[in-house]
């Protein structure tokens, strides 16, 4: 495996903001492109059952074009991904107030956050990446198939209400097993929240190809968080039993898109969060979506106890987009592993607390099979 660098800019002349591409090409010839700005993803190319190429990942034209737009299309999100109920939460009987941007709750932690600033980069090598991993003490994941890339952001105290300087890197690496790995590490010199996800939006047919109705999504789970009336789990789960929201065998994607649940309805689609069976501190079997058109399965791994599954359920035709098809509602499905949302304000799950001076790591992985 190995790393390119080339300067991204807007399709828009002039522009006054630049950035770092860093493509990442694996020994099987996968490659992975992720860009200084929002530490997101531009693309991510793999074969079909034949061998044909395509990139997989919805995305813009451009870096002003990324930044202009408010889907986080590739972002790595957060302090804090997902809804926080009533923009507040308590940490060692302080309350801190953050941005309300989604009615009265606060959604992916506001401006600014990791999916709209400038992040550092550089490569770094195979022996560095399998240290990293190592450190981690994540068990399961891989070794390291060459050069990986590390992009890095410190989170001043204070960023959108949230306490602490919070020194956030990511690294991006290709595994041995053909495994796209994206690692999360947090330390902070206060007691804050580190909950980040990645909100890739994936088409296993190609990003220009179309609804993704036909494909077909695993869950490894037995329960769904329940959302109030504005969108936001408020604490109570269900037994996916007998639900549409059983997906513990593959189920077409259609049937959660077209759901008439009103879990689903409120959101004008599917944009739920499933509890995982995951073990903490292992690298967990978490879902795996699959294309029969093209043969492409992808599974997803993570140490964290949710998943988020969102269907671009508010995507739109824009010239931004890159390809000359503009994209539509229910073109992709967002696989995000993920603290359960608002669990800082519900006791009963893992907490996305991190304590001053710990250095916190999460993974996810996209592994091709």
């Amino acid at each position: 495996m190995s790393v390119s660098v080339s300067d991204y800019n807007s399709v828009k002349e002039p522009s006054k903001y630049k950035a770092k591409q860093f493509t990442i090409t694996s020994g099987s010839g996968m490659s992975a492109s992720v860009i200084t700005y929002g530490a997101l993803i531009t693309s991510l190319i793999v074969p079909d059952r034949d061998g044909k190429m395509a990139d997989v990942m919805l995305g813009l034209k451009g870096l002003d074009e990324y930044m202009a737009n408010g889907a986080n299309h590739g972002s790595v999100v957060g302090r804090s991904a997902n809804r926080i109920a009533g923009a507040s939460f308590m940490i060692k009987g302080e309350e801190y107030h953050i941005p309300a941007n989604e009615g009265p709750n606060n959604l992916h932690s506001g401006n600014p956050a990791y999916q709209n600033v400038f992040w550092e980069g550089k490569t770094v090598s195979e022996e560095e990446t399998n240290m990293i991993i190592i450190e981690s003490g994540i068990a399961g994941i891989a070794e390291s198939d060459g050069e990986a890339v590390v992009l890095s952001y410190n989170s001043p105290d204070g960023a959108c209400g949230f306490p602490g300087n919070l020194y956030t890197r990511v690294l991006y690496a290709w595994l041995e097993d053909d495994t796209f790995l994206i690692m999360y590490i947090g330390k902070s010199d206060k007691d804050t929240i580190f909950a980040p996800t990645n909100h890739s939006y994936f088409n296993l047919g190609g990003h220009d190809s179309g609804y993704v109705g036909e494909q077909l999504l695993m869950i490894n789970s037995d329960r769904i968080t329940i959302k109030d009336d504005l969108n936001c789990p408020d604490g109570r789960t269900a037994d996916v039993e007998g639900t549409v929201f059983d997906c513990r065998e593959y189920r077409f994607m259609s049937e959660l898109i077209e759901s008439k649940d009103p879990q689903i309805t409120m959101s004008s689609g599917i944009d739920q969060n499933w509890c995982l069976k995951t073990v903490p501190g292992t690298f967990s079997f978490a879902a795996s979506l699959t294309d029969p058109k093209s043969g492409r399965t992808m599974e997803c791994l993570t140490d964290l106890p949710g998943i988020q599954i969102y269907a671009g359920n508010h995507l739109g035709g824009s010239s931004d987009q890159k390809g000359d098809r503009p994209y539509r509602p229910y073109d992709a499905v967002c696989l995000e592993a993920q603290m359960v949302p608002n669990s800082v304000n519900l006791p009963q799950f893992a907490s996305p607390v991190i304590s001053a001076g710990q250095t916190v790591f999460h993974v996810c992985g996209y592994r091709f099979v």
